[in-house]
């Protein structure tokens, strides 16, 4: 079990249950809705993304892909390179139409592609690649250290929830609390809390207690590791959360160039031996086709 405060006054709590998501309104406590507990739609999608909702080998294909669409881009960029091709021309039926629209198409959105593709893959492979990102970076994950338990003195009484987050605030000074995570389950208050000041990782700040509201283990933004700032970079570059709204803007017109690219490359290989371009085609044209 868990609460989630809200980050915006606009924005109702949300109480984790074995049951679902039960949302309230934060000033007045009104139950304002529930979510039973099953895959949601936007939950779907992600499991498609990250695995084709489809286990691990659904996740082996989807990072496989990652690693050839990075060979894919640079080797169209080498084949763009000779033409220069940013203009689209002829009829929408034509092969030039679609010669044309996958050159300038490709080109514009190649830089983006390419961090979205290899950024892609180094989360895909992340297991194999972060020993190495931290051999490099001479450093190592953050290991969170756990206090031993105290026995509670007679009569004291357990804390709060409001209690918990009160004592993580005053542990990590300006962050903001976005998840509290009961003791029901692992014995302990998580409080997991945001630093704006942090900046990458700036999530990762967590006050751990004990029911009676004695400190078990604190991890701080602030301590990451230089390897773990790298992957979490990685990680912001490939959502567009390190630019912002403008970040997310770009990741998602860049993502939906991808099925023009597809269309018309699959045209322009089924009709390879059909509807040669217009004569005055240079040779240079000739060998990136």
């Amino acid at each position: 079990m868990a609460y989630l405060p809200s980050l915006s006054p606009g924005l109702s709590y949300q109480v984790v249950l074995p049951r679902g998501i039960v949302y309230v309104n934060q000033y007045t406590g009104e139950v304002l809705g529930l979510r039973e507990r099953g895959q949601t739609f936007l939950g779907y999608v992600r499991a498609l993304h990250v695995r084709l909702a489809f286990g691990s080998v659904g996740k082996n294909i989807v990072r496989w892909s990652g690693a050839a669409m990075v060979f894919s881009l640079v080797s169209g960029l080498y084949l763009w390179w000779p033409v220069k091709q940013v203009r689209i021309r002829g009829d929408c039926r034509s092969r030039r139409f679609l010669f044309d629209l996958h050159n300038s198409v490709g080109i514009f959105s190649f830089l983006v592609l390419t961090l979205l593709a290899a950024t892609g893959t180094v989360i895909g492979f992340e297991d194999q690649l972060a020993p190495l990102i931290y051999k490099l970076t001479s450093s190592a994950q953050l290991q969170t250290t756990y206090a031993a338990i105290p026995e509670p003195t007679p009569g004291a009484l357990p804390i709060t929830p409001d209690q918990a987050v009160t004592i993580a605030r005053t542990r990590i000074p300006g962050a903001v609390p976005y998840r509290v995570q009961m003791p029901k389950y692992g014995s302990l208050y998580q409080v997991a809390l945001q630093s704006p000041n942090d900046g990458i990782g700036s999530g990762r700040n967590v006050v751990a207690l004990d029911p009676f509201g004695n400190l078990v283990s604190l991890t701080r933004s602030g301590d990451l590791s230089t390897g773990e700032r790298v992957l979490g970079i990685n990680q912001a570059l490939h959502t567009g959360v390190i630019l912002g709204t403008p970040g997310r803007v770009a990741v998602a017109l860049a993502s939906a160039m991808v099925a023009p690219q597809v269309f018309s490359g699959l045209l322009l290989w089924r009709r390879r031996t059909q509807d040669p371009l217009p004569a005055g085609r240079s040779t240079k044209e000739q060998s990136a086709s």
